[in-house]
This record gives C-alpha cells, sequence and structure tokens, in this order.
C-alpha cells in the first residue's frame, strides 16, 4: 500500500528587500531647485533696484540742482 504524501500549498517568500519610501524623483528636485534660484535672482534684483534708488535719491538731495545746473558755490 502506498503512503499519503501530505500536499503542500506552494508559498512563495519574497526575499528581504528594502522598502521604497515615496521619494520624490530627481527631476523634480531640479524643477524645484531652479525655481528657487529664480525667485531668489528676482528678489535680489529687486532690492537691488530699491536700495540704487534710495542712494541716489539722497545723494540728489546733498547736491540739488536747478534745471541741470548745480546750485552749490
Amino acid at each position: 500500500m502506498k503512503k499519503k504524501l501530505a500536499h503542500r500549498r506552494h508559498v512563495h517568500h519574497r526575499t528581504a528587500t528594502r522598502v521604497q519610501q515615496r521619494v520624490a524623483s530627481p527631476h523634480y528636485l531640479v524643477v524645484v531647485r531652479s525655481w528657487m534660484f529664480l525667485v531668489a535672482f528676482a528678489m535680489m534684483l529687486g532690492l537691488g533696484a530699491m536700495m540704487g534708488n534710495f542712494i541716489s535719491q539722497q545723494l540728489n538731495q546733498s547736491t540739488p540742482q536747478v534745471a541741470g545746473a548745480s546750485t552749490s558755490k
């Protein structure tokens, strides 16, 4: 008489792999960095323009001119 063999289900064991967390793609980071650089550059230009106007006004107050002729002696 034959022995009955226990039939086992085929279970596929997963190998230990690192679970990747959802990380932003490198392309996304490049876009964010470029926009940050662009905004910072625009802010620096704006600040430079404001400071330039302020300094120009201060210099004009110290040496007033009338119709293109200097009034200082």
